[in-house]
């Protein structure tokens, strides 16, 4: 949801330097990123510790944070410093409350950005064990730091930040793909007539059982090529030769797990989603809302899922007349936002 906001903020001022703080590989961001940028790799920032691509380790999670806030004064100092060492003349966060917080013990101007927060997140999976109530305190008190919290629908309400900061909800955040069914079939030698389904889970590495999936007649599946699945109704989508928004809007429908991204994105390039259910999820029930108001959606149980048992249910959502799709206003929005906290930083200079 970050990088169309960046790369919106860049076209419009080339003169701001942008420095990406992020655990994510350079590698995919480059290929996201429009315009030129410093990495840093290696940001404190975990969120929470996962079994699989649905099923969070609420054990090692509770562990992860009791440690890092045992650790706090001094992981405190150290990302202070890295901050220092940067010197930004404004922190987006998205939404790392370490370096809230530091940004905050520095006197850094920041915004966060995001459609959930690790408070809730918290407060979710880990807010009965004993020691949940300092560690909640301290995530809270973290976010003061940000002077806004703009909020990319679909969101949490995030009611207990909004006593620290001031949050403002915005439009969808979605890249729009080049819809190019006949290209996207050409590329791969789908059959003509036959309907491109994509199976991707987002950015949790996650393998489903495809191989055990009935074939579906009438139906080709783009995968990850990491899958090493050969089998006659599969294609590798990395060999298509298209970027995947164009990919993901030149199919006709989306296999996933609730996610912003992949929610948003399919929506807004009129792709129907069949998605797995997630009911301990704390965006579930916003996420389930707003893509029925506004994409053709369903969801399942994991066990249907895993077991390829969809037909009835991609033949329906794949029958429905698609409705206007929404558009990611929130992009434009939150440009500029943060376009004109960065005149006002100027103007004191």
């Amino acid at each position: 949801m970050t990088i169309p906001i960046l790369n919106d903020i860049k076209s419009m001022r080339h003169d701001i330097d942008l420095i990406l703080y992020s655990n994510l590989p350079r590698q995919l961001l480059e290929s996201r990123l429009n315009y030129d940028f410093e990495y840093i790799d290696g940001i404190d920032d975990f969120g929470l510790v996962m079994n699989s691509a649905t099923s969070v380790d609420c054990d090692a999670t509770a562990q992860a944070y009791n440690l890092r806030h045992l650790e706090w004064r001094q992981r405190l100092e150290d990302e202070a410093a890295r901050l220092k060492s940067i010197r930004p003349d404004l922190v987006i966060a998205n939404i790392p409350y370490l370096t809230l917080a530091a940004a905050g013990h520095l006197g850094l101007p920041a915004i966060a950005l995001s459609s959930l927060n690790w408070y809730d997140l918290y407060q979710a999976y880990l807010g009965g064990r004993p020691e949940a109530a300092g560690i909640l305190e301290r995530i809270l008190a973290s976010h003061a730091a940000a002077s806004l919290f703009l909020k990319l629908t679909p969101c949490l309400p995030m009611t207990e930040l909004a006593r620290v900061t001031e949050l403002i909800e915005l439009g969808p955040s979605a890249r729009i793909g080049v819809k190019d069914p006949v290209g996207l079939r050409k590329g791969l030698e789908i059959p003509v007539g036959h309907k491109v389904g994509v199976v991707a889970y987002g950015g949790i590495a996650a393998r489903l059982p495809i191989e055990e999936w009935p074939v579906i007649d009438g139906w080709t599946w783009l995968i990850p090529e990491a899958w090493n699945q050969r089998r006659a109704d599969f294609r590798p989508f990395e060999t298509s030769g298209m970027a995947f928004p164009d990919l993901l809007a030149s199919a006709d429908l989306i296999v996933t797990k609730p996610g912003y991204g992949t929610y948003t994105e399919a929506a807004c390039n009129g792709v129907a989603v069949l998605a797995q259910e997630r009911p301990d999820w704390p965006e579930t029930p916003y996420f389930d809302a707003w893509m029925k108001a506004n994409a053709r959606y369903l969801s399942l149980p994991e066990a249907s899922i895993l077991a390829g048992d969809i037909q009835d249910q991609i033949e329906y959502l794949t029958g429905l007349k698609a409705g206007q799709s929404p558009q990611p206003t929130g992009i434009a929005q939150a440009s500029d936002i943060i376009l004109k906290e960065i005149r006002k930083l100027q103007e004191r200079l």
